[in-house]
């Protein structure tokens, strides 16, 4: 079993906000994730975020639910971009190289996601457009 629990701190966002330059600070976040089997627990973390979310109009669970979901983006981006494309592995020796490569996958994942089926995996939308790549520039206009 997985519990989350969160604590919100917004007396500190004041001074993190000013000694420590992080403009828009308005509350601090700590989020508990404990692993239980049974009654031993099996791992616990805690992560720290930085939030311009006003703790009064945003709710703890919504603090919760916001940082759950950017890790599920940032976990389907890692897989398609590093995993499926090896964009980390991609050694680019001239200054700016990388934040074009990072541009390119960006665009072609977004092209990818509005092609084809919903909800069918982005690798398997890939390889349908690899193999029929004019009727997938028809449906962008080209």
């Amino acid at each position: 079993m997985i519990i989350h629990k969160i604590a919100v701190n917004t007396a500190d966002a004041d001074f993190v906000r000013e000694a420590w330059n992080v403009p828009n600070c308005r509350s601090l976040i700590c989020k508990v994730r404990e692993v239980w089997k049974g009654k031993e627990r099996l791992s616990c973390t805690k992560r720290y975020f930085v939030s311009s979310l006003d703790a009064q109009v945003v709710s703890p669970e919504r603090f919760l639910e916001l940082s759950c979901g950017h890790w599920q983006v940032e976990n389907r981006l890692h897989l398609v971009k590093d995993r499926w494309w090896d964009e980390d592995k991609h050694v680019l020796f001239r200054p700016g190289l990388g934040e074009i490569w990072s541009a390119m996958t960006d665009l072609a994942i977004s092209l990818l996601w509005s092609c084809g089926e919903k909800g069918k995996p982005i690798t398997k939308k890939a390889m349908k457009v690899a193999h029929e790549p004019s009727k997938y520039l028809e449906k962008l206009g080209y």
